[in-house]
């Protein structure tokens, strides 16, 4: 009960008297614990407990996400109660205490059985499994609607779905989708679910450089980073990450990973993780950016125990992800005004190597900045652009001088 004393000084008997006071007092310290600020995590406890007094579920019980939704029911249109909701969940779920969610569809046995097999057979991880059964779900409500066995599958509703599919993916992806799919078809021919071989299917054709150039002018990505204002946590938390991925060409899994004891002030440099290529990358620091980091920590970034650099916007404390990382740069773009909507994160790394490769930097060096273990991967990132072909000088040999003279 500690907690709800420090946290509700002179009006702590109201909580520490209802008898959900055990549950309050273990989720206050979790907010606590995870650096929710003092007068929003008082916000939160206030609202789950109007919340659990209501509800007949005694303190300490195991929960269901369905039980989690009839506690907050009365108030979920409410925004702070959607939070405090919300954040009750996490905490029931960090303390093994919610329940994962039910599916009773008429096929979840097959696709948790084929989760376990991609998990435990396969070794594959669960941010690759969870897109994985998203389609073979997305197939199945498609081609068997009232929940007909799998044996009723044919390889016309198959194709069906993937002409369905293709207007709005790319064709990279469409790929990716159609060799999910044979997975998960081989899986249950092997284990006769059905009795046809569907898995022999075409995968549409795609060839690594066939995309025009990503890369963006240099003069453009410097109007765009000073489009970036710099007056809250926020704001000068976009413009180093952004800084850092237009000046040294970082991933955004790199940028999520760095931490803050990866920068060697003495030294001058920064060490990356490479978490795609298994690797470390001591990369040497600019005076700018140095300045700049250094503000950053001072001024910029909000107070944390946590190491990492660069932490979400919001409580709890936590990492950014490779995906907000994406969506940053989204934003940031949108509202600079500049032509660059159109682009992603990527193409400041593609930049990096452009602006290597036009400053007359080999390719061997320009693959060992980026992390790449083949010179192939690097030539995807050096995509030749017009200007810079109208550039390249080829000699002409002396005959076809004197011939065209002659003509």
């Amino acid at each position: 009960m500690n907690t709800l004393h420090q946290l509700f000084v002179g009006v702590h008997a109201r909580y520490t008297c209802s008898p959900h006071a055990g549950d309050l007092a273990a989720f206050a310290g979790w907010l606590i614990d995870h650096e929710y600020p003092a007068r929003y995590a008082q916000r939160l406890v206030f609202r789950t407990m109007r919340s659990l007094d209501a509800f007949w579920l005694p303190s300490g019980s195991k929960w269901t996400p369905e039980d989690l939704e009839r506690a907050f029911r009365r108030v979920w249109h409410r925004r702070l109660y959607r939070h405090a909701r919300h954040a009750f969940g996490a905490f029931l779920q960090s303390a093994g205490r919610l329940a994962p969610r039910a599916d009773h569809g008429p096929h979840a046995s097959v696709l948790a059985a084929s989760r376990r097999y991609l998990s435990e057979v396969r070794g594959l991880a669960l941010t690759t499994i969870r897109p994985h059964l998203a389609e073979v779900g997305a197939l199945v409500r498609h081609a068997l609607p009232k929940g007909q066995p799998l044996k009723q599958l044919t390889a016309e509703l198959i194709e069906e779905h993937i002409e369905r599919r293709a207007p709005g993916v790319a064709r990279h992806t469409l790929g990716t989708i159609v060799t999910e799919l044979r997975s998960f078809l081989r899986y249950c021919f092997d284990r006769r679910l059905i009795t046809t071989r569907l898995d022999v299917m075409d995968r549409p054709v795609c060839f690594r450089d066939e995309l025009p150039p990503r890369a963006l002018d240099w003069r453009l990505i410097q109007r765009f980073l000073r489009s970036i204002s710099r007056t809250g946590h926020t704001g000068w938390r976009d413009f180093i990450v952004l800084h850092l991925m237009a000046h040294y060409g970082l991933r955004t899994g790199e940028i999520t990973r760095l931490t803050v004891d990866a920068i060697n002030w003495s030294a001058r440099t920064l060490l990356v993780e490479q978490f795609k290529t298994r690797s470390r990358l001591t990369l040497p620091l600019m005076d700018q950016t140095l300045d700049l980091l250094r503000r950053y920590l001072r001024e910029g970034r909000r107070r944390s125990q946590r190491r990492e650099l660069f932490l979400c916007a919001f409580s709890p404390a936590r990492p950014m992800t490779k995906f907000s990382v994406s969506q940053m740069f989204k934003v940031r773009a949108r509202q600079s005004g500049l032509p660059i909507a159109h682009a992603s994160a990527y193409a400041l790394r593609h930049s990096f190597a452009m602006r290597l490769f036009a400053r007359g930097v080999g390719i061997k060096t320009i693959g060992d900045l980026m992390g790449h273990n083949s010179l192939v991967s690097t030539a995807v990132y050096l995509r030749l652009q017009t200007d810079v072909l109208r550039d390249v000088a080829l000699p002409v040999p002396i005959q076809a001088q004197r011939a065209e003279g002659a003509a």
